[in-house]
């Protein structure tokens, strides 16, 4: 009698649900969101990024090959209530329609809206929790904006000197640049510039700096003042 042995096939599509609840976990697990993976010496474990993370998982359960350095791990209670969370925050979009969305906002959305996910775009996926906290961020900062500072007016003229203190309200990393892109306030005046240093929203800083051109905020039509040479102090 021949035995013939049976070959795992491939994993095409997984639970939507359970993908992004194993988003969130890696997503709690590194602390936010790491685009590359990280490997250290022996005493330090390789830390995946989010994406190989997600992809990992599932190629775990489904007994095919991963990295021999991957460690496994399991979606908690609080990771599926997030979930239902984010759920409920994209489900807007679809409701308001998203005919007034950007490509990479609609592609988000779209990862995610059928029960089920290919895990060809398990990588998109991964950054589901990531795009859900900057998405909530920038609506509210719009808001703030549009209230609080849509009368900002522009700062001198090209090359002029800039002095105060400052308050950051949001931030942006560009690896093209590898600095720091910052929209912040002072004196009830928008004001953005890039700065290599991590400064948190939120942070008040001593800023001296010149005027290097008169712009629009980008998420709200105020009157913002761009800044370079930029120096930033305790307060």
């Amino acid at each position: 009698m021949m035995h013939f042995k049976t070959k795992t096939l491939p994993l095409k599509t997984v639970s939507t649900q359970e993908a992004l609840a194993v988003a969130f976990a890696a997503y709690r697990i590194r602390k936010g969101y790491q685009k590359d993976t990280r490997r250290y010496s022996e005493e330090k474990p390789t830390e995946h990024s989010n994406k190989e993370m997600v992809k990992f998982h599932f190629a775990t359960k489904a007994g095919q090959y991963t990295d021999p350095d991957f460690q496994m791990f399991q979606p908690t209670a609080e990771d599926f209530a997030a979930v239902e969370d984010a759920r409920k925050w994209m489900k807007r979009y679809v409701l308001l329609g998203l005919g007034e969305l950007d490509d990479f906002k609609r592609d988000m959305i779209d990862s995610v809206s059928e029960d089920t996910v290919s895990v060809n775009n398990l990588g998109r996926v991964a950054f589901i929790p990531e795009f859900v906290k900057r998405d909530r961020h920038e609506n509210d900062l719009t808001k703030e904006i549009r209230v609080e500072y849509r009368d900002s007016q522009h700062l001198g003229k090209e090359k002029d000197k800039v002095e105060g203190v400052i308050k950051i309200l949001d931030q942006r990393y560009s690896e093209r640049w590898e600095s720091y892109n910052y929209t912040a306030v002072l004196d009830g005046n928008l004001v953005s510039f890039m700065n290599k240093f991590d400064h948190p929203v939120g942070t008040m800083k001593r800023i001296q700096a010149k005027v290097k051109s008169q712009t629009k905020n980008r998420f709200f039509e105020a009157n913002e003042t761009r800044l370079n040479y930029v120096k930033l102090y305790k307060v």
